[in-house]
């Protein structure tokens, strides 16, 4: 199985279930929507055939409708030559990320903790966990709508983890077409290192299992701490994410927590 390929599939249909608009360039999947910020789920690049893609046609798209972007290729060995040529053309490389797999059940859930699925009426509650978002508050604000889209599609699960009915922990699980993946797993501050974020991703792996999916994938932070604990829960690394652009500074990875 081509992992790459069928992650940037199922990621880009995620995006588009948020209401980002895909442009198909040849060799990519692009993604726009009208924030001035590039990200996750929007205003970025997949690259998929490095042979036919072809970044001017990209710079095009994107400058037409005055949006920055990024463009996003694996660290495997077919797309060495579109990273020197994107180097040269004055891109950069922002934090690296790691594309994971799920391939073996272990790890064990904490007992005091609920995970459920939730409705429209604990969004709000859901949403303010996501420290991930950015801090400006226009962004977030279109950011939370973006949200909203997607809980009517039956494809997706917002996962809200609770300790006596309060909440302290959030993620996402994506299934399309036999694939699944789990995104936004974030734990309450004050609730970090009581497994709150294993017990999410066992749910949700969980959930996956009981849709007979052939692939589990996830992206989290290239040597952060997170990446220990999708390890132990049996993912193992792919590759490396590598994100380039020609505005970091625009890039929702490099912005504080709000």
């Amino acid at each position: 199985m081509d992992v790459w390929h069928e992650a940037t599939c199922n990621w880009s249909e995620l995006s588009a279930t948020m209401g980002c608009a895909i442009v198909r360039v040849p060799g990519a999947i692009g993604h726009v929507y009208p924030i001035k910020r590039s990200g996750t789920f929007h205003n970025f690049v997949l690259v998929q055939d490095p042979e036919s893609f072809v970044f001017e046609e990209v710079e095009t798209v994107y400058a037409k409708r005055k949006l920055p972007f990024t463009i996003r290729i694996p660290n495997l060995e077919p797309y060495g030559e579109l990273e020197k040529i994107l180097r040269k053309h004055g891109y950069s490389l922002v934090p690296v990320w790691s594309l994971m797999a799920h391939e073996k059940w272990i790890g064990m859930r904490n007992p005091e903790i609920e995970v459920d699925e939730i409705d429209r009426s604990k969004l709000v509650d859901w949403f303010e966990l996501q420290n991930a978002f950015s801090h400006i508050e226009r962004s977030r604000t279109t950011r939370l709508n973006m949200v909203k889209r997607i809980l009517t599609n039956r494809s997706v699960q917002l996962l809200m983890a609770t300790i006596n009915h309060r909440p302290v922990g959030g993620g996402l699980l994506f299934v399309k077409d036999h694939v699944a993946s789990i995104h936004m797993i974030a734990t309450s501050a004050e609730f970090r290192r009581r497994h709150v974020a294993t017990t999410i991703t066992l749910e949700a792996l969980r959930r996956a299992q009981n849709e007979k999916v052939d692939l589990v994938w996830l992206r989290t932070r290239r040597g952060g701490v997170g990446e220990k604990v999708y390890a132990k829960l049996g993912f193992n690394a792919i590759s490396d994410i590598l994100t380039y652009t020609k505005t970091p500074e625009l890039e929702d990875s490099n912005l504080p927590p709000k």
